[in-house]
């Protein structure tokens, strides 16, 4: 993975993980063969990864924080902060290194607990378009392992997080970035396939989202199109094993490829889709990367009439062209012809994967989504930094055009 020089997180990849190297992982980053090890996991079994972590617990002092809910809660976190807290206390020592392990859910858990060691207060002071608190240092240090496609937490310096209020918020920080990512294939193995589709469609956004960003550089363009190419050429066929029940290279070569999309948006920010995202998950409770699938098409045509969003998604839909033997559907193509092509694949691809794309879809009917609520709802995406890095500005009637078009 060369495009990991451009992350501070250092990335490891192995194939399996077995306790001695997990043991030699964290002497090699907490720099000490005794210090007290506090991993932050999902709760449901890991096979592949349990006996690692049984073999390190006879090794070394070790502690488990398992209260991990998807889209986490400030409350959650600080329940998580104080019983690390009881722990270091008992223990007479804070812990030499933090262990995330798990979806984005567990390792942006694991980000905020770090981070709330070390800076006072509660997270929400931290949270929402006008924060009470700065963020002022950095926590122990951190590990993250990843067990599903498409998250990228575990190389960025974003964590997002449901305030007490109801709304999701994004925190970012540097004092969020991990020090290490261990991409682990077995992990990812025998992942369901349903949560393959929505994590690596998540994935396919941060992609897509560096590069219709405002904040967009040379080189987070070449790292999203990279990205890009490699996770429309491997999510099909990985889907596809998982379908069957059979475990396939191409997952964790998707794990690897998720990775670098996070490496890419890590330089940006996400934009239009991840703001409208948030309103999906606090309203309907759909998961994150469910909720980054819905809009994509909308945001999509939308940032197409912007010249320079449009000449880098037609470059990118070469580039998949190219990837995947379809050269001759964009050969000789304009670049309206070729990002089309491209809009195109990226709705099929969610309508493959069995992820939802309108209102009805989601058990939304227009009743439910009349003029006022849509405003009352999605008006509140105008206070979010995310849409603000949106290459083309949308405005609460944009938004709101955009939404009733998902009514069917």
């Amino acid at each position: 993975m060369l495009n990991a020089l451009a992350t501070p997180t250092r990335i490891a990849r192995v194939d399996a993980l077995c306790g001695a190297a997990l043991a030699r992982t964290v002497f090699y980053l907490s720099g000490s063969p005794s210090s007290r090890v506090l991993v932050v996991r999902d709760p449901r079994p890991f096979p592949t990864l349990d006996p690692a972590l049984a073999e390190l617990a006879a090794r070394r002092p070790l502690s488990v924080l398992d209260r991990v809910v998807p889209n986490p809660r400030s409350e959650d976190v600080a329940a998580m902060v104080a019983a690390a807290m009881r722990a270091a206390a008992a223990a007479g020592a804070p812990p030499g290194l933090v262990i995330g392990i798990g979806g984005g859910s567990a390792l942006d858990s694991a980000k905020a607990l770090v981070f709330m060691l070390a800076n006072s207060g509660d997270l929400d002071d931290y949270l929402g378009p006008s924060p009470r608190r700065k963020p002022e240092t950095k926590g122990p240090k951190l590990l993250l392992i990843p067990t599903t496609t498409g998250t990228g937490s575990e190389v960025t310096r974003f964590g997002v997080y449901t305030m007490r209020s109801g709304r999701k918020a994004t925190l970012a920080s540097p004092f969020l970035q991990a020090d290490a990512a261990l991409l682990v294939a077995e992990a990812v193995a025998d992942i369901p396939p349903a949560l393959l589709a929505a994590t690596a469609y998540d994935a396919i956004t941060h992609a897509l989202e560096t590069l219709w960003n405002r904040n967009a550089t040379e080189l987070s363009d070449a790292l999203a199109e990279d990205a890009l190419a490699s996770l429309m050429s491997l999510v099909r066929p990985a889907y596809e094993a998982r379908s069957g029940g059979r475990r396939d290279p191409s997952v964790g070569l998707l794990l690897e490829a998720a990775c670098a999309a996070g490496v890419a948006f890590n330089l940006t920010g996400t934009a239009a889709i991840h703001a409208l995202s948030f309103i999906l998950s606090e309203e309907w409770h759909q998961s994150h990367g469910v909720a980054c699938a819905f809009f994509v098409d909308s945001v999509y045509a939308a940032n197409l009439a912007d010249a320079g969003a449009l000449a880098k998604l037609a470059r990118a839909a070469r580039a998949i062209a190219d990837a995947s033997g379809a050269a001759g559907s964009v050969g000789g193509a304009s670049d309206a012809e070729a990002a089309a092509w491209l809009g195109s694949r990226l709705v099929e691809l969610r309508a493959f994967l069995g992820l939802p794309g309108s209102f009805p879809e989601i058990g939304v009917g227009r009743a439910e989504l009349s003029d006022a609520r849509i405003a009352e709802l999605f008006d509140k995406a105008q206070d979010d930094a995310k849409l603000k890095n949106n290459i083309r500005a949308l405005d609460a009637a944009a938004i709101r055009e955009l939404v009733r078009a998902k009514l069917g």
